[in-house]
């Protein structure tokens, strides 16, 4: 059994201010066997994962956060085969985590589990036979009560489908290409209580479709490239009340476009590079204080950090990094507390991670993480507790990094590797249970590909006044906390017909109400005062509340 370890004191400088969070290791392929664990979620209060062990396969598994309490949930295809379940963390219904899986009888199709082995089941075998409905590009998507998902069939190709859970409620959606070439459904996003999605219907190519889960009721949005040719939209991402999204149109290249749900209300922002040349290159936006950041390029600066607040005049460059027409190529844009993290080079130092509070000057490199020219490529941010997380190489390791926005305040903290191998290869991202981070990594000359948790054991202080007796309820977790006034609101396993949020401060006036459908929300409540605030969830009788800091 591969040792249980806590890093601590590992930079004593530090100690002062960086919380260094324990790691543990979770052996689910002893030996020096791969689990390679993934496509995380939760169900019935605990979380679930797919990895493989040397008996079952890539498999199903689950876990409590402890390792008496991580185990195998049900070998889906008995045996030493694998069935390679995928999708979790997408489609949440009712208690319910669908995803899909692979046997030998049905081949890929969709599957459920409420948690148990009796309760994992097939949901329904779509194409009948060994052949599989499920392609490896397949999307699931919540809306309201039901779950989109792109299935194939002989007769219809890879379609729009939706399901309420049921074998019954699993049906076609529409052939939106119709025989059996299939509506090349891809990128999509759930807004307005719609399904908005990227499709080619045979004659207007790849543009902007929605969805409310009747034949009816999908059809197309905008026709932004007239004719055959595609505008390929991309980037679906809502900010507010809109829409927005990279599209091609000839004579304007790619650019920013927004979109209210309807025709006349799907417009360019701005046509950033005068004419066929893009503007909007990259695949990275984010959303910081109400406001969209992604890779631009006006044909003069080359690829920078650009922010759009959804008009002409606010969509502008935020800083020339890199001087001159190359550009600096920013991407992984994420945002904690009030600052976005990204990676990009300003030409000198190589690429290392920026941070940026929207202005010129509050434009900087963090830290020179790979120094001199080399190349510390820092990927896979994610905002946890007080700190920004992420993956960054030297010239000898590479380790997750832990920050709090200052160059002496950005520390390696994972284990250093003992084999020469990156520990950290496969890792493409965290996800969070019970607040702690889980991620797949290989560290030492013992391990392969195993499971591995992260957790900030820092306890923080209540805040003063007379919020101090609230609750920490577990039906819902926001983070990051404290932030900046815009959060991501996350509910636990609860099936809900009616939800709703509300924030009020620490005088009790209401500052805040809306209405909650999905299992994960952005909060935006940049424009409220710092302090401490108080969030009250109600779904259906349930009354869960928590405090919070906008800072």
């Amino acid at each position: 059994m591969k040792r249980l370890y806590t890093l601590l004191c590992c930079l004593i400088a530090f100690a002062s201010y960086a919380q260094i969070p324990v790691f543990k290791e979770f052996d689910l392929n002893s030996g020096i066997g791969d689990s390679n664990p993934g496509n995380f979620d939760t169900v019935a209060g605990k979380m679930i994962f797919a990895a493989s062990d040397a008996t079952n396969g890539h498999e199903l598994w689950i876990s409590d956060g402890t390792t008496a309490g991580t185990t195998l949930l049900k070998d889906i295809n008995a045996g030493g085969a694998n069935s390679f379940p995928m999708n979790m963390g997408h489609a949440y219904l009712n208690g319910k985590v669908i995803f899909n899986a692979t046997t030998t009888a049905e081949g890929n199709e969709l599957w459920i589990t409420d948690g148990t082995a009796a309760g994992t089941q097939l949901l329904k075998d779509i194409f009948t036979g060994s052949a599989g409905s499920i392609t490896t590009y397949t999307f699931m998507t919540r809306v309201g009560s039901n779950v989109f998902f792109t299935a194939s069939t002989s007769a219809t190709g890879i379609e729009l489908w939706v399901t309420d859970g049921t074998a019954s409620g699993t049906q076609l959606v529409k052939d939106i290409r119709p025989g059996s070439l299939g509506g090349s459904v891809g990128e999509c996003v759930a807004y307005n209580g719609k399904l908005y999605f990227t499709a080619d219907d045979g004659t207007n190519g790849t543009e902007l479709w929605m969805s409310d889960g009747t034949a009816g009721g999908t059809q197309m949005v905008k026709d932004i490239e007239t004719g055959g040719s595609s505008s390929a939209p991309v980037n679906l991402i809502v900010m507010g009340s809109t829409l927005y999204f990279k599209a091609f149109k000839t004579g304007s290249g790619n650019e920013l476009w927004m979109s209210d749900g309807t025709t006349g209300g799907t417009v360019m922002v701005k046509e950033i590079n005068t004419g066929n040349a893009s503007g909007v290159t990259g695949s990275s936006f984010a959303i910081m204080s109400g406001k969209l950041y992604f890779n631009g390029n006006d044909g003069t600066n080359g690829e920078e950090l650009w922010v759009s607040d959804g008009t002409v005049s606010g969509t502008t460059m935020v800083k020339d990094i890199w001087p001159g027409a190359t550009g600096s190529y920013p991407t992984q844009l994420k945002m904690h507390k009030n600052t976005l993290y990204f990676r990009t080079s300003d030409g000198t130092n190589g690429y290392e991670p920026w941070i940026s509070d929207g202005t010129a000057a509050g434009t900087s490199m963090l830290k020179d993480i790979y120094t001199g020219s080399g190349n510390s490529d820092p990927m896979t941010f994610v905002s946890y507790k007080k700190y920004m997380y992420f993956i960054a190489n030297t010239s000898t390791a590479t380790s997750i990094y832990q920050s709090n926005g200052t160059s002496a305040g950005t520390i390696a903290i994972a284990p250093v590797t003992v084999t020469g191998i990156s520990p950290l290869l496969n890792t493409f991202g965290f996800f969070m249970y019970d607040s702690t981070l889980f991620f797949s990594a290989a560290y030492t000359s013992a391990s392969g590909q195993e499971l591995w948790s992260l957790k900030d054991t820092t306890t923080y202080p209540p805040p003063p006044g007379n919020v101090a007796g609230i609750s920490n309820a577990s039906i819902f977790s926001l983070y990051p906390n404290p932030n900046n006034g815009t959060f991501t609101l996350q509910l636990a396993n609860t099936d809900f017909k009616n939800g709703s949020v509300a924030v009020y401060d620490i005088m009790g006036r209401e500052v805040y109400l809306s209405a909650i459908t999905n299992r994960t929300s952005q909060i935006n409540l940049y424009t409220l005062a710092k302090g401490v605030y108080i969030i009250k969830l109600q779904l259906d009788d349930a009354v869960s509340t928590k405090r919070f800091t906008i800072d």
